[in-house]
């Protein structure tokens, strides 16, 4: 998952053979903070699934698009758990998990049906290059909403009738988002009509994943101009060959001369920008950066129990929406430091 979305971490399988209405649907997983993961198994030297494959799985994320929570968790109880007693609730799968509450995870469920917001994988034993040809053109002419993988499983053993097999996952297909359209597929032609878009709809300038979907929705209610602001920080930032990073947060990161990555400042989904990771590497360097990007938010260093080093305002990690009309300055003191590599050669 860490190729496809990787922000959706402990992801724990939920159920098998889901009944929906077009069909049963494989495997089901999810995440404790709501996210849904569909898995449909094809072997692809069946030629009847060289046609259907994606249309199927399509058709099972189609159905799950018309659900809410209350019917998704009716359908997974009575699925198939393998032998075992099924749980109370859905949300009683996740045990000693680190879950969102329960009216929090009902909310980003619902909020994931609702937008489409899923994550679809389609493995077999094989590829197959039209099949791949497929959905990239699906993916170039349907605009964003949910992720489509497709996944090969490449199977070894060894020569003894006894040993264990051996196998290895490929990502096949790139994946972003798709947002819903009309896919019509046939034996001859595959046809896509994405979704109009809205006037009100931020443009971004790069394909986003449901990860950053989802943190951007976020920002979106801490203050309303904050997604642009930070897109076009983004963009700006990319002109000094920083690149993003999405995880559990927005990362910033750069790669110098030598050495490992360098993260410049990680903004978690509350909002909360943390720069404790700037100094990891290369320390001396990286206290100074700290106490440059202080002066430019009017903040001050910290220290915290481990030892680490953080700009702070007001004693506290600042949130992003405080300090969004400082990028440029933000972007001046990167700048500086990065010139600070290059005067030691």
């Amino acid at each position: 998952m860490d190729q496809i979305e990787p922000g959706l971490q402990d992801v724990i399988s939920v159920c098998m053979e889901l009944k929906l209405p077009c069909g049963s649907l494989d495997n089901l997983f999810m995440t404790p903070d709501g996210d849904i993961i569909i898995v449909e198994v094809k072997l692809w030297r069946n030629p009847e699934m060289r046609r259907t494959v994606i249309a199927q799985a399509l058709d099972y994320a189609t159905d799950l698009f018309g659900m809410d929570y209350e019917s998704l968790e009716k359908a997974v109880l009575k699925s198939d758990f393998n032998g075992q007693k099924p749980p109370t609730q859905l949300y009683d799968m996740f045990g000693d998990a680190e879950v969102l509450a329960e009216h929090d995870f009902v909310d980003a469920v619902n909020r994931n049906l609702k937008k489409g917001q899923i994550v679809v994988l389609v493995v077999g034993d094989g590829t197959n290059t039209n099949l791949e040809n497929l959905v990239d053109g699906l993916q170039s002419h349907a605009g964003f909403h949910f992720t489509f993988a497709l996944i090969e499983l490449e199977v070894f053993r060894g020569e003894q009738a006894n040993d264990e097999f051996l196998i290895i996952p490929r990502t096949l297909a790139k994946t972003y988002l798709i947002e819903r359209a009309i896919i019509q597929i046939d034996d001859q032609r595959s046809q896509v009509s994405a979704a109009p878009t809205t006037s009100g709809a931020v443009a971004a300038s790069a394909r986003i994943s449901i990860t950053s979907q989802q943190f951007f929705d976020d920002m979106q209610a801490r203050h309303p101009e904050l997604p642009n602001k930070l897109k076009a920080f983004m963009d700006k930032l990319e002109t000094l060959g920083i690149y993003i990073e999405f995880k559990k947060s927005l990362n910033i990161k750069w790669n110098p001369p030598s050495g490992k990555p360098i993260n410049f400042g990680y903004v978690n989904r509350n909002g909360q920008l943390w720069t404790d990771a700037a100094t990891w590497f290369v320390l001396e360097k990286g206290q100074k950066y700290l106490d440059q990007l202080a002066k430019a938010f009017d903040g001050e260093v910290i220290i915290n129990d481990n030892g680490n080093r953080y700009v702070a305002i007001n004693g506290k990690a600042p949130r992003v929406e405080t300090i969004m009309d400082k990028f440029d300055d933000w972007y001046e003191v990167i700048k500086a430091y990065q010139e600070t590599f290059y005067d030691d050669d």
